[in-house]
């Protein structure tokens, strides 16, 4: 038995995704994602504290590049903190099951 999607007539469809076959983001699980997506977010931080410093102390550092490291890093911050909370709320909604 053949199950077809519901068409809407002149929208186009869009492709799924696929990966090459030698990318690493096939091959990793989702604890080496998440890990890599930490070590992201503390290089980002890392970088945005370094400008600071350097334009604090009166190195040659234009305030737009700190202020860029500094949006980079908020947002990643921002982006890491909604990712913990999905997880924390998939987590307790497993605990609420009923077994």
């Amino acid at each position: 038995m053949n199950i077809e999607s519901i068409g809407f007539p002149g929208m186009p469809q869009s492709p799924a995704v696929q990966w090459p076959a030698g990318s690493s983001a096939a091959n990793q699980d989702f604890g080496t994602m998440l890990a890599s997506g930490v070590v992201n977010v503390d290089r980002a931080v890392q970088t945005a504290q370094d400008a600071v410093t350097r334009f604090a102390i009166g190195d040659d550092t234009p305030p737009h590049q700190v202020m860029l490291a500094l949006e980079d890093a908020r947002l990643q911050l921002q982006f890491a903190l909604q990712v913990r909370s999905k997880l924390v709320e998939g987590y307790q909604e497993l605990m609420r099951m009923q077994i």
